[in-house]
C-alpha cells in the first residue's frame, strides 16, 4: 500500500513498546518514558493505517526489535494519532525509511520541557499490548 507523502491529523501511529517500563498493567496505560526521544531527538514511530494486526507486530519486529544491537522482547505499542502529536509543539516527519516510518522532531533542549511533551503524548496514547497466542 502506498502512503501519501503527508500525514492526515486522523492517522494512527506506533511507537513500538520494548521495555516493561514504558507501560503500565495496572491502568491499562502508556508511561511518558515510552516517548523519551534519543540523543539525536528524532522519535522512531511508524505509521500503522491499513495494516492488520499481524502486520504492525510483523513491522515492528522486523524494524524495531531486528534492528537493535541487543534485541528485546515487543510488548506492544503507544497507539496515538498525528493530531495529538501535532497538538503539542512537536512535528512528524514521514521519511518512510524504513517503510512506514516517521520521526516525531521538534523536541526543546530542556530537559523538564521535553518530560511535559512524553506526559502529554503519554495521556493521549492508548496501549495495545501483544498478545502472544
Amino acid at each position: 500500500m502506498q502512503l501519501p507523502g503527508t500525514l492526515s491529523g486522523s492517522e494512527s501511529l506506533a511507537r513500538y513498546l520494548t521495555q516493561s517500563h514504558h507501560f503500565d498493567l495496572r491502568n491499562n496505560s502508556v508511561r511518558p518514558r515510552a516517548f523519551d526521544p534519543p540523543p539525536s531527538l528524532r522519535l522512531l514511530v511508524f505509521r500503522i493505517d491499513g495494516l492488520s494486526t499481524q502486520e504492525i507486530w510483523t513491522n515492528g519486529q522486523i524494524n524495531v526489535i531486528d534492528r537493535m544491537p541487543q534485541p528485546r522482547p515487543l510488548y506492544g505499542i503507544a497507539n496515538i494519532k498525528v493530531s495529538e502529536v501535532q497538538a503539542t509543539s512537536l512535528t512528524v516527519d514521514p521519511d518512510d525509511n524504513p517503510p512506514r516510518h516517521v520521526s516525531v522532531a521538534g523536541w526543546p533542549q530542556d530537559k523538564s520541557k521535553r518530560r511535559l511533551l512524553t506526559q502529554e503524548l503519554a495521556s493521549e496514547a492508548k496501549l495495545v499490548l501483544r498478545s502472544h497466542n
